[in-house]
């Protein structure tokens, strides 16, 4: 799991594109679906003017205008809502001249999945072609949120093992639970793991994860990472491997054998085990905070600077 900053200058562009594409969008299927005065009302009271909060409001603002707005939603309303906000139908679609999930995807580059960082999943656009892209997990689900259904912080880019195999439609918390788009400033409310492992016998090795709150833990066990995991555990028995045979210098001297590269330590991290070491790049690279943890617990990042 990995936090997406949200002040990155790519998701604040992709944020703004979001927000001027659906806009125009969701003004005009206002007009074209809200038929009764009633209906007509209650948009042009309560939906235009809090538009933008729903497009592109944090978690914590899209909860409170769910919180206010709910109550008042009545079963002719809530069927406008389906229609004006709804993700599948158009926007999970590969339309080739409308602002898209293909584009919101392309526009975050967000190469592996959020949750799991396993899998990749690149958005592949080829000219007028939308080939492949990651699943949108709505994190408030849209069945129970229907007007946060096309909110931007409500999109997060998974692979769809993790969308609909593993979290699927469980219901999550704020205070419980990880959202790639809130970093609270409350230790008890942070990601805080590490990947570890245990010697099933002499030679194999089973994953185990270090949870130092409940919500780390809650949110593990949500996304079922050690069971998943256990998939990747020949790549335990590879890094030891590596702290067998070369020790714990083994970064050292491969550095010495590319002193004439002008290579820095990260660089060579990054061939060694082709990963990223920085946390703000984890989501660039497959297994990049397992590995990460592994070769701490094996000392073999101790001479890195």
């Amino acid at each position: 799991m990995n936090y997406i900053d949200i002040k990155h200058e790519k998701i604040e562009e992709a944020k703004a594109i979001h927000l001027h594409e659906l806009t125009s969008i969701i003004t005009k299927r206002i007009e074209k679906y809200t038929t009764s005065i009633i209906n007509k009302k209650f948009f042009n009271f309560h939906i235009i003017p809090n538009l933008k909060n729903i497009l592109t409001g944090g978690p914590e603002i899209l909860l409170e205008l769910h919180n206010e707005l709910n109550p008042k939603i009545t079963s002719s309303i809530k069927k406008n809502i389906l229609n004006i906000f709804a993700y599948q139908g158009w926007f999970d679609k590969k339309k080739l001249k409308m602002y898209d999930a293909y584009n919101l995807a392309s526009n975050l580059d967000i190469p592996t999945c959020i949750y799991c960082n396993r899998i990749y999943t690149k958005t592949v656009i080829s000219g007028s072609q939308k080939i492949t892209r990651p699943s949108f997990d709505h994190w408030f689900s849209k069945e129970s949120y229907p007007l946060l259904a096309l909110s931007f912080f409500n999109l997060i880019p998974s692979c769809s093992i993790c969308n609909s195999g593993v979290k699927g439609k469980t219901i999550f918390a704020l205070d419980s639970h990880f959202h790639p788009y809130l970093k609270s400033m409350d230790s008890t409310l942070i990601l805080d793991y590490a990947f570890s492992y245990d010697h099933a016998d002499y030679s194999t090795f089973k994953f185990k994860i270090i949870s130092n709150n409940d919500f780390s833990k809650n949110s593990v066990e949500a996304f079922k990472l050690e069971k998943i995991y256990e998939m990747h555990e020949d790549e335990i028995k590879d890094l030891r491997r590596i702290r067998d045979v070369y020790s714990p210098h083994y970064l050292i001297n491969l550095k010495k054998t590319l002193t004439k590269a002008n290579i820095s330590e990260d660089e060579i991290y990054q061939l060694a085990f082709g990963a990223y070491i920085n946390e703000d790049l984890f989501d660039r690279r497959p297994l990049s905070r397992m590995k990460r943890d592994i070769l701490g617990e094996l000392g073999i990042l101790n001479h890195l600077k």
